[in-house]
C-alpha cells in the first residue's frame, strides 16, 4: 500500500479504530469472519459464559474499519481482501495505511 497524504480520521473513525482493537483483544472479531469453526471448548464457554462476539457496527464506514481492523490484527499483516471496501467507503491509501499500522 502506499501513502498519499496525511491520513486524517474523524473522532468517530478512530473510535471506531479503539473498538475493533478492544474487540480483537477480547477475541469479539469472531463475528467478523461468518462460517469460521468454533471448537467444543468455545461452544462451551459461550453457553456458561455467554457470547462474548462483537456485534457489527450500524454505519457501514465504521464497520468497514471494525472489520478490517480485526482481520489485520488477527493475521498480523494488513488484510489486503477488505481495502477495496474501504476505499468504497471513502478511505483514502494513507488513512487505509495508517488504520493497518495501528492495527498490526
Amino acid at each position: 500500500m502506499r501513502s498519499q497524504g496525511i491520513p486524517q480520521l474523524s473522532s468517530t473513525e478512530w473510535a471506531a479504530v479503539s473498538v475493533a482493537l478492544q474487540d480483537a483483544a477480547g477475541c469479539g472479531c469472531a463475528a467478523a469472519s461468518p462460517g469460521t469453526p468454533r471448537s467444543k471448548i468455545g461452544r462451551a464457554l459461550d453457553l456458561l459464559f455467554g457470547s462474548r462476539r462483537a456485534t457489527p457496527l450500524a454505519d457501514p464506514r465504521l464497520e468497514a474499519i471494525r472489520q478490517f481492523v480485526c482481520k489485520t490484527r488477527r493475521q498480523r499483516q494488513p488484510a489486503a481482501e477488505l481495502v477495496p471496501a474501504l476505499a468504497d467507503q471513502g478511505f483514502n491509501a494513507a488513512q487505509i495505511d495508517a488504520i493497518a499500522l495501528l492495527a498490526i
